[in-house]
């Protein structure tokens, strides 16, 4: 028998699952992470996991992993020592960035500081022209004179970023060849193999991340690579990317900013494919962990790509999944402004102190709120295996929220949840309505620890049609990590209108491109014939500063191709924004080609449908709980015993290991043959 092995580290809970290929079956579990090193509390997952299944290290076949150390090491500006090489004249390009106020009407609003400092910024002399043609070669005088001052004050990195070096490389490695001599064990990323993309301020933003998280990211994944052999795995570490795909460890640490949204990503995969086989064309994620919740619409069982993303304040610009991040999850911190106004979040307590209940901080949380109003059992937190304390969260409640305010604790708590699910209302609208969709056409899949807590509620003031609990809500990134295939993506940049694009160029430039991704491919094992491409492009009417992203074809035959493409780019166009330009010219920006490697993935099976009755097996008893500021007895099930066919009415409660849902009066909630938990509005 052989495993499939995921881990997703959180930062309050490390999440382990295990897909058996024989069985089809799947198994997980979770563990406090610990920030100080998070390889230890991945180390203790496994082990935990292997001995509850009696499964040998041996018998893993495949380990993929979700993490946050590159998010964290940009949020909390603890990367490496970076230095950036640029062109002469063009030392301030950082700085400048794009001129624009992180809040337009707060004139002393603060831009985030620079991961690169301005006295580790140099200029050489060099020049390469639009176009690609190079006007002046690296002055190697002055280089080796740079390369000298870096060594000096002890530098573990450098990114070199030319102007225009998206067009032509060769200036820009041919600095990384000197480096590289003098050199030889520091850390070097070029933005011509990073993001070889117009746009400078970007393309400079992104690969001064890059540079500035290699080493950190690299360190870490040495270290798992370490602890993975130690306890006798032999596969290498496969790494989440941002777009949903994975890559190795080497890969990783070279393509570190490609791991900024790692862990989120898993979800969201899970949630398409589960989509694909309930009939459910366009859902709305909703990822609720610790410390934030995670959002993303998937329209026609497809998610939104962008290579427009921004964390730290600076613009990252790779492919990732496009999401919406909101401080809003189970240790988001309650607390009361100057006004006496309750505020719920961004601050969160995470893993450590952690929510007042968990023994260790005195910080009211959301979580918190939840014990209080009946919804959490200290008793079976984590299947019992974690001690809590419904008093400890009381008293913080009382102490930091009801004394200063004058409500019940228990008026508190309910003031707290319901802050919280407008946060996240508004944070599902951003992603939805406010981009031209009708709420009413989709479907909510919650996850995450807290994600089943919240989403009836959710549900109840949103118009959307159900909510869908997913099989282990809580470990459910962690199971999508285990339907990625390993992916390479790959850019160029060529400005010119659809109505000028000869089709020997658009064909030699994907060309160009596949035979980039067959190299890649190739180190990671794959043959040419298991390799899959997607193409899209960046489009935009002429003058425009943005482009939209469009599915193209990377083979053409003729030029009615092209105009299919702005055919689609019109209808986004007219979607997103209300209008389209019929007489303005549309034009490619950027070619993108998405190269896919298969692999054999986790597969979700179905059970056949039961009776509606539910077997008196699955009930564990009666609570009183909280439902609109009334409490009401409500019967409590167990999830392990509820099968595919049985209907629960509301108000009742449904417990497993690492999970619960509510189910408020005037909703049903129905198990269906994929073992989802299936909520809707009582008829």
């Amino acid at each position: 028998m052989s495993y499939r092995l995921s881990v997703d580290v959180g930062g309050t809970f490390t999440d382990v699952v295990m897909f058996d290929e024989t069985s089809k079956e799947v198994y997980s579990t979770k563990i406090s992470s610990t920030p100080k090193d998070f390889s230890i509390g991945i180390e203790e997952g496994i082990k935990k996991i292997c001995k509850s299944l009696e499964v040998s290290m041996d018998q893993i076949s495949f380990f993929i992993h979700g993490t946050t150390v590159a998010t964290n090491a940009l949020l909390e500006r603890k990367g490496a020592k970076t230095a950036l090489i640029t062109t002469e004249g063009f030392r301030d390009v950082l700085e400048i960035a794009r001129q624009n106020r992180p809040d337009l009407y707060d004139f002393w609003a603060k831009r985030p500081s620079s991961p690169i400092p301005r006295y580790l910024v140099f200029e050489v002399p060099e020049r390469t022209i639009v176009g690609g043609v190079i006007a002046k070669e690296v002055d190697k005088e002055k280089a080796l004179e740079i390369i000298e001052k870096i060594k000096k004050m002890n530098v573990e990195s450098v990114a070199i970023c030319f102007i225009n070096s998206y067009a032509n490389p060769h200036n820009e490695l041919q600095m990384k060849e000197m480096l590289k001599k003098e050199i030889p064990n520091i850390h070097i990323c070029t933005s011509a193999e990073t993001l070889p993309e117009i746009k400078e301020y970007e393309r400079f933003s992104t690969t001064a991340v890059n540079a500035y998280l290699m080493p950190k990211v690299k360190d870490y994944i040495n270290n798992l690579d370490v602890k993975r052999e130690n306890i006798g795995i032999t596969p290498g570490v496969h790494i989440m990317q941002s777009n949903g795909g994975i890559m190795s460890s080497y890969a990783a640490g070279e393509r570190s900013v490609h791991t900024v949204f790692s862990g989120p990503a898993g979800g969201v995969l899970a949630s398409i494919q589960m989509a694909k086989l309930l009939g459910e064309e366009n859902v709305i994620t909703i990822d609720i962990g610790g410390t934030s919740s995670d959002l993303a619409l998937i329209e026609n069982y497809k998610t939104g790509f962008t290579a427009n993303s921004e964390l730290g304040g600076f613009p990252i610009m790779v492919p990732m999944i496009e999401m919406h991040t909101i401080g809003a999850g189970g240790g988001s911190i309650a607390w009361i402004d100057e006004g006496g106004v309750i505020h719920v979040g961004p601050q969160s307590a995470g893993a450590y102190p952690g929510p007042a209940c968990y023994g260790n901080g005195d910080e009211p949380t959301v979580s918190d709120a939840n014990m209080i109003l009946g919804y959490l059992n200290p008793k079976n937190f984590l299947g019992g295996e974690m001690n809590v304390s419904k008093e400890r969260s009381y008293d913080a409640i009382d102490k930091k929220i009801s004394s200063v305010t004058e409500l019940s604790v228990e008026e508190a708590a309910n003031g707290i949840l319901n802050i919280i699910n407008v946060n996240m209302c508004g944070g599902i609208n951003v992603i939805s309505t406010q981009k031209g969709f009708d709420l009413r056409e989709f479907s909510l899949v919650a996850f995450g620890g807290a994600g089943s807590l919240h989403a009836a509620a959710l549900l109840g003031e949103l118009n959307l049609k159900k909510a869908i609990i997913p099989i282990s809500p809580g470990n459910f990134s962690a199971i999508g990590c285990q339907l990625a295939k390993v992916r390479y993506d790959y850019v160029r940049s060529t400005v010119i209108p659809t109505s000028k694009m000869a089709l020997e160029k658009y064909t030699e430039i994907f060309d160009s491109m596949k035979a980039e991704a067959y190299a890649d491919m190739k180190k990671e094992g794959f043959s040419d014939d298991n390799i899959v491409f997607e193409a899209t492009s960046d489009i935009r009417y002429a003058g425009q500063s943005w482009e939209l992203n469009v599915p193209v074809k990377a083979d053409v035959t003729s030029i009615e191709d092209f105009n299919n493409f702005e055919d689609r780019f019109s209808s986004m166009h007219k979607r997103m924004y209300g209008y389209v330009l019929d007489d303005e010219e549309i034009v490619f920006v950027n070619l993108r080609l998405s190269a896919y490697g298969m692999v054999k993935t986790l597969e979700f099976h179905e059970t056949e449908l039961a009776i509606p009755k539910v077997d008196s097996k699955a009930v564990k008893g009666k609570r009183n709980m909280s439902f609109s500021g009334k409490y009401l007895d409500c019967t409590v099930y167990n999830r392990d015993y509820l099968k595919p066919g049985n209907k629960i009415t509301g108000p009742a409660l449904i417990e497993e290991y690492a999970s619960t849902t509510p189910i408020p009066p005037n909703f049903v909630a129905e198990i269906d043959k994929y073992m989802n938990i299936v909520i809707s509005h009582m008829a």
